[in-house]
């Protein structure tokens, strides 16, 4: 019996057909996003029709003097606060469209946060400051202490799990805010200046584990800063000057 020879699939019959490239879908996509807000009958623009694509896995610096707007752009893409105008995706969801207690429930899944003040609660532990986030998450415990204690060893801090947080350095409160921001796995972790409360050398330490661990968990990142030294690690640097987000270099 002759050897049956299965037709050519369609990719086959022209291989010299180079197959269509597509661009990755950004995992933060803003578009005509605006917010500005009414005082004593005047309008105050904060930013203005910021339209910005994110790729996935990338750190990006967002560079700015104070009160230009950086912390206000994290808000807004974290969905804390609503803009003016406009829309923002986080994985192709529209977070800015989405009711308050959804958008809550998508902040605590998919949105991490390091801020400058740390915002541990004083009156829970090293291991508790990071749990919490997995119990909000509805995490098993047991896969949650296991967690924790995963984190804290990477951080330097599994022998200070039973210390509240003001027995520790700033250094140290800064290991445990981004242990607790990188705790549930979130998509997505957002730094709002991470090293401004810290001297310069423990800052560095800190920005080191912070690129180290996100990296390594592929996680996308975005910092906003006034430091140049920071955003020459970045993949992409954005100044904001007048409301306005313009891209400053690409690497």
């Amino acid at each position: 019996m002759p050897t049956l020879i299965p037709p050519l699939a369609q990719t086959d019959r022209h291989p010299t057909a180079a197959a269509p490239v597509t661009a990755p879908v950004p995992i933060v996509r803003l578009q005509g996003v605006s917010k500005h807000y009414e005082e004593a009958g005047e309008r105050h623009v904060i930013l203005h029709d910021v339209n910005l694509d994110l790729r996935a896995g990338e750190f990006t610096v967002l560079l700015g003097k104070s009160g230009s707007g950086k912390s206000t752009l994290l808000n807004l893409i974290s969905g804390i606060d609503d803009p003016s105008a406009g829309t923002i995706w986080i994985n192709d969801v529209p977070v800015t469209r989405l009711p308050e207690r959804q958008r809550t429930l998508f902040r605590r899944q998919h949105v991490g946060f390091v801020f400058q003040f740390f915002n541990l609660i004083p009156t829970l532990t090293v291991q508790e400051n990071i749990l919490l986030t997995l119990e909000l998450n509805n995490w098993p415990a047991a896969q949650a202490l296991a967690r924790v204690r995963d984190l804290m060893a990477r951080v330097g801090l599994a022998n200070r799990a039973h210390t509240y947080p003001d027995r520790l350095s700033g250094g140290e409160q800064q290991r445990v805010a981004i242990a607790r921001a990188l705790a549930a796995n979130p998509t997505l972790i957002l730094a709002d200046e991470p090293t401004g409360n810290l001297d310069e050398d423990t800052g560095r330490s800190v920005l080191a584990l912070l690129l180290e661990l996100t990296r390594q968990t592929g996680r996308t990142l975005i910092m906003a800063t006034h430091s140049m030294e920071v955003a020459g690690q970045a993949n992409h640097v954005f100044r904001i000057v007048h409301g306005q987000v313009i891209e400053k270099s690409e690497k």
